[in-house]
């Protein structure tokens, strides 16, 4: 099965201070040992973007430097680029939903995964829920 993560996830990982880090580790392991249905494992560049940019401001350079490094290196973990077709769509989902507070990299990325048909995500944003997608853990 194929899972989406985002920005959200990055940071309880990386964050020792987030509410959801212990879950975010405990959910990362099963990843890791292939506990989880989950073997296709995707993101985007946009949400590599926030995530770097997050970690800098939260817990400081030299972790966003270690984070982006091992992501740009792993194995396991696929980063999309927003393409001008993904673009469109997320600027046509971020008018729509005006009734709602989605930033822009979540437009993005549920254009991507509409795109990729990815019906799953490891966040612990309330938007994907509110899209229609459902959340891991």
């Amino acid at each position: 099965m194929r899972l989406f993560i985002d920005t959200s996830a990055f940071l309880a990982i990386e964050d020792a201070d987030d509410k959801n880090h212990e879950s975010a580790l405990s959910f990362r392991e099963e990843l890791k040992t292939g506990r989880s249905a989950y073997r296709l494992l995707y993101t985007t560049n946009y949400v590599f973007d926030e995530a770097i940019t997050l970690i800098r401001m939260q817990i400081g350079h030299s972790a966003a430097v270690s984070f982006g490094d091992a992501l740009k290196k792993s194995e396991s973990i696929r980063e999309l680029n927003v393409t001008e077709k993904i673009d469109f769509d997320a600027w046509n989902i971020f008018k729509k939903y005006k009734d709602k507070d989605f930033s822009y990299t979540d437009c993005t990325s549920f254009a991507m995964m509409d795109a990729e048909e990815i019906a799953f995500a490891f966040a612990y944003d309330k938007h994907f829920v509110q899209y229609g997608f459902k959340t891991i853990p």
